[in-house]
């Protein structure tokens, strides 16, 4: 005679990253998919109460992300109107759900899913590089933090600069755009918006390369100054001082050092590890 076996009790914790999967899961039907090999686990009622809770959570949860979606992109969202931007993050929430219980890491596939919305892509063309300056400044927020570095500066004067680099703020990038980028965010972030300068600038076909840090705990972003990406980032990939200054023919690093320094983009130099190239 053969006894069946019981399935084994899931612990806790698989039921936990279930009930987790379940909240994220794309359509209510694949949560109750999810769940439905679960039922039987400690503490967990199979009745329909289980399955209305789940809906009532996965409601919450999606409208949580929308308002945490708006948080990280403010200006986007203010550019797509209300009704626009909550159909762009529910389909992001429907295509690429959280990978953690944290919503503030979520969001960063956002300027590649406008990418894919030809329509959208048609109507307002820089609305991706706008999304992706703004998902910048929110990496930059929550970034490591570093300390400014005043008496390394002395350096500059003592060293080659073939054995010195730089220490920018935390979250510095630089984000090449065909768009006036940083001007349709501060165009867009005052109210009343000022829609004449924005249109102006992109009647005029004016391109802007964004420069994002962070001065202390604030997130900054301002055009970037002729040259200035190309030597921030030779020498965010490892190149020296006198390398980016020669890959960077139209920076002028001596009038833009003072108010790097002031601003917190420069927190300071250093040596050279020996092995760099």
């Amino acid at each position: 005679m053969h006894l069946n076996t019981p399935s084994p009790t899931p612990s806790l914790e698989v039921w936990q990253q279930t009930l987790l999967g379940a909240l994220w899961a794309p359509t209510h039907e694949a949560a109750l998919r999810l769940l439905s090999g679960h039922a039987d686990a400690p503490g967990v009622d199979a009745s329909a109460h289980l399955w209305r809770g789940l809906a009532a959570y996965r409601s919450h949860a999606a409208a949580q992300a929308t308002r945490s979606l708006g948080a990280a992109y403010p200006v986007l969202a203010r550019l797509l109107g209300d009704e626009n931007f909550d159909a762009l993050a529910s389909k992001l929430w429907s295509e690429q759900p959280p990978l953690r219980g944290d919503l503030a890491f979520w969001g960063g596939g956002l300027p590649r899913l406008i990418e894919q919305l030809p329509d959208l892509v048609a109507a307002e063309p820089y609305l991706a590089d706008v999304a992706r300056t703004e998902w910048a400044l929110h990496e930059a927020a929550t970034a490591a933090d570093a300390e400014p570095d005043p008496q390394s500066y002395a350096l500059l004067a003592s060293v080659d600069p073939e054995e010195l680099s730089l220490v920018f703020a935390p979250g510095t990038v630089c984000l090449v755009s065909r768009w006036p980028v940083v001007t349709l965010m501060d165009a867009h972030a005052i109210d009343p918006p000022d829609l004449e300068r924005a249109a102006h600038c992109l009647a005029a076909g004016v391109a802007e390369t964004a420069l994002v840090w962070r001065q202390a705990y604030r997130p900054m972003v301002r055009v970037a100054q002729p040259g200035e990406a190309v030597f921030v980032t030779a020498l965010q990939a490892g190149r020296s001082l006198h390398q980016a200054l020669d890959h960077a023919t139209a920076f002028d690093f001596q009038t833009w050092l003072a108010p790097a320094v002031h601003d917190g983009l420069l927190l300071g130099i250093v040596a050279r590890d020996g092995d760099s190239d």
